[in-house]
């Protein structure tokens, strides 16, 4: 499982303006408080910074730093995993009772079938339900079919 860091770019751009921000006032003050003779001077030096910064930023980029790579099996083991989806209790037992009405036939007609017998006799338009034919066990296919019935009635 190779997860990969959230993307810096936003963090990147935000820092940018700041810093761009900040220095063009500092450099306003400056510029403005030099000699005519100076302004241009101030001017250079403030690009020449942003440039450096920038070319810096890149070097890193490209010779790999680790803040951009992708993280290693031990950083990625540090990393809080999301929490497995807990199904409701009922679900769970339906579920199961399902499991084991497709295995044996005494089960389904015991537990199963009442509760979709119940179900389909909730319904508005009552339909003539009828169990499955008497074989060793109900298949899936079969429970399917019951279950579109009695969605199909609602």
């Amino acid at each position: 499982m190779a997860a990969y860091r959230k993307p810096r770019w936003p963090t990147v751009t935000v820092g940018y303006a700041v810093f761009l921000l900040a220095l063009g006032a500092i450099t306003a003050f400056i510029f403005e408080d030099s000699a005519p003779a100076n302004q241009p001077i101030v001017i250079r030096l403030a690009v020449a910074f942003v440039v450096a910064v920038v070319l810096l930023h890149l070097r890193r980029y490209f010779r790999g730093d680790p803040l951009w790579a992708p993280p290693s099996e031990f950083e990625a083991a540090l990393t809080r995993q999301p929490s497995p989806l807990k199904l409701h209790p009922q679900f769970a037992r339906l579920r199961e009772e399902v499991a084991h009405a497709t295995a044996r036939r005494s089960t389904f007609e015991r537990s199963l079938w009442p509760r979709l017998a119940a179900l389909a006799s909730a319904n508005r338009n009552q339909g003539a339900l009828t169990p499955p034919a008497p074989i060793r066990r109900p298949s899936a296919r079969q429970l399917a079919e019951l279950i579109r019935h009695i969605e199909s009635e609602r």
